[in-house]
């Protein structure tokens, strides 16, 4: 009698085990009848939010390599480059009108007063401090010969390495223009303005081109 009277919760118990079991082989087998399976819809809503959870970590993903070292350090390249380009090119001019600037203050006071100072940078002191998102940027400027030099530091670790802008490089390339990029993050030198390249590669940076860069002859040759 106790066995009668157990039987059907044995009963339900083997269908719900064999519901659950067949709803497991519906998604990992795949269909092989052109029959309407009342479970696909189901099938279908879990790819898709497995389809849409990936989406979300190849977004996120992108979005923390875009903000990454890599990234920031090559966002600082162009800053640097950027205002060693407008600064040069200004020197440069002013050099062929015979209003030669006398001072890094003379020469970056008139680059933001032709409003050549690259967007999102502003200067925070007169020995030619620049500041931007990224870093803080020191102009280096000599008058003879003409020289600029752009010195960057990241405001965070994650900004990466220090970095430095010559133009124009004194021949070692035919860009004009040279990128030193530090080897590593701490315990770095910064060189001395406008010092041999030996020198600059002695205190841990490493010669890089820079193509972007071409400064005019302060005579009009290119």
């Amino acid at each position: 009698m106790t066995k009668r009277r157990n039987m059907p919760v044995l009963i339900v118990g083997i269908v719900g085990a064999l519901i659950v079991g067949m709803r497991l082989l519906s998604v990992a087998l795949p269909e092989r009848s052109g029959k309407v399976d009342p479970h696909v819809s189901l099938t279908e809503n879990q790819a898709h939010e497995i389809v849409e959870k990936q989406r979300q970590q190849q977004v996120r993903s992108f979005m923390a390599a875009s903000e990454g070292e890599v990234s920031r350090t090559e966002e600082r390249i162009r800053e640097a480059a950027a205002l060693a380009t407008a600064s040069s090119l200004f020197a440069a001019k002013e050099s062929l009108d015979k209003r030669t600037p006398a001072s890094v203050t003379a020469l970056l006071a008139g680059v933001y007063n032709a409003g050549l100072l690259p967007p999102g940078m502003r200067l925070v002191d007169s020995s030619g401090g620049v500041s931007s998102s990224r870093g803080q940027l020191f102009v280096r400027y000599r008058l003879e010969p003409l020289g600029i030099e752009v010195v960057s530091v990241g405001k965070e670790r994650i900004d990466g390495p220090a970095l430095l802008v010559r133009v124009p490089d004194e021949g070692t390339s035919e860009d004009g223009a040279r990128l030193y990029l530090a080897t590593r993050l701490d315990e770095i030198t910064v060189p001395a303005p406008f010092v041999h390249e030996a020198e600059v590669i002695a205190l841990g940076f490493a010669p890089e081109p820079l193509r972007a860069l071409k400064l005019p002859n302060p005579d009009g040759r290119k």
